[in-house]
């Protein structure tokens, strides 16, 4: 296993090796739509269901959120259609191209991660 394979944390682990995700917001009304460049901080798995936690900071505001990948059926990896990164393996620490978009369903909205490239 390499070490890429091994960058999701625990909730506990992400707060031992030092990071904070409360200084991340989780908020539907704060997180920034549409397409930007962010950095992938960390990760984290997600406490009750099978995803993963994505901490990212937008590059040209300084603005900290998290969205959630899920898991695909099929592959078993946290990959975004039409998108080359599995989430479960991708570098952390570098700059990607994200689209975070509003989805509505069940009579609720949430924020989503809809794209997702690592920018060289």
């Amino acid at each position: 296993m390499t070490s890429m394979e091994r960058n999701v944390f625990s909730f506990r682990s992400a707060l031992d090796k030092g990071y904070e995700p409360r200084l991340y917001s989780y908020d539907s009304a704060r997180i920034p739509l549409g397409d930007m460049d962010a950095v992938l901080d960390f990760k984290t798995w997600s406490k009750r269901i099978i995803a993963i936690n994505a901490y990212f900071t937008k590059q040209d505001t300084g603005d900290q959120f998290v969205v959630t990948v899920y898991c695909h059926n099929k592959t078993g990896r946290y990959t975004l259609p039409g998108s080359a990164v599995d989430f479960g393996q991708c570098p952390v620490g570098c700059l990607y191209r994200v689209q975070v978009v509003m989805k509505e369903g069940h009579g609720k909205s949430r924020v989503s991660l809809a794209k997702a490239e690592r920018k060289e």
